[in-house]
């Protein structure tokens, strides 16, 4: 018998934002590196969602820890060989990362916005692995699902894509910002993610199959087919390929993005558990 690690809801919110932070980072430096001019409000939204997102992932760390002092006592030595510690760090060093573009990103001299893009194409790299360490973290367990989902890591990062890019996409909607190329290019990326989300989230299923029952049957079985397949997958693509030129409609997919990733991050936490 293994004793599950009793997981809440402080978790699931971590998971949830750790993989938005990482997506709306890493789609703001690929945006910021190989898009227009045009485009820059949408790397600038990226860079700045993404700090106070991670500054909440590290809240949610030290909360769930309980003692504050834990949470200092991973990040005074780095252990690669141990999955917390890893965690830790990488939140860390993602914030300096985040801190960093999002001031540089404030500024409108060339130099600046040189030394930024150069500065994301390395804090890419870390908003990669937040948003698909948690994944992988859980596949490394010992736990029943967990462990033989070894697509999990994948599943996480097209999910953190998908999530971080729909965030970026409300946050434009909110500011004044929405229409026009990069609001376009916003929704193009988008739909790929879903797509992508789609079929690892398929091909995971089939390859677990009876293991896959704690998500697909039982109590959790509607959160799965209709919270995360139907409302936070299928419905939003539906959405963008129907309304493409809709803004109202964009915005519509976009917020039920955001609830398949959090429906997502919870079935999977919790239906083990349960």
């Amino acid at each position: 018998m293994l004793k599950p690690p009793h997981w809440e809801m402080m978790i699931v919110w971590y998971f949830f934002l750790g993989g938005i932070a990482g997506g709306a980072y890493f789609t703001a430096a690929i945006v910021d590196n190989f898009g227009s001019a045009r485009d820059r409000m949408v790397a600038r939204a990226g860079y700045l969602l993404s700090l106070p997102l991670v500054a909440a992932c590290g809240l949610l760390l030290i909360a769930d820890l309980g003692v504050p002092s834990r949470f200092l006592n991973m990040m005074r030595t780095f252990k690669f060989w141990d999955p917390m510690s890893l965690g830790a760090w990488a939140v860390g060093v993602f914030g300096m990362f985040a801190f960093v573009s999002s001031v540089l990103s404030l500024s409108s001299s060339e130099s600046m916005a040189t030394l930024r893009r150069t500065i994301s194409l390395v804090g890419m790299l870390f908003g990669f692995f937040l948003a698909s360490y948690t994944g992988v973290l859980l596949s490394n367990s010992a736990m029943p699902l967990w462990s033989d989902a070894r697509l999990m890591g994948a599943l996480f990062l097209a999910s953190g894509a998908s999530t971080g890019i729909a965030a970026i996409t409300l946050v434009l909607f909110l500011t004044g910002h929405a229409g026009g190329e990069g609001w376009g290019k916003l929704k193009h990326a988008d739909r790929y993610s879903m797509v992508i989300e789609l079929v690892l989230l398929t091909a995971l299923v089939v390859l677990l199959g009876a293991a896959a029952r704690p998500l697909t049957g039982g109590h959790f079985a509607p959160l799965f087919w209709g919270g995360l397949i139907g409302l936070g997958l299928i419905l939003p693509l539906a959405l963008d390929f129907i309304g493409s030129r809709v803004r109202a409609l964009g915005v519509l997919a976009a917020a039920l993005v955001l609830i398949g990733g959090f429906v997502l991050r919870y079935v999977v936490i919790m239906s083990i558990q349960a």
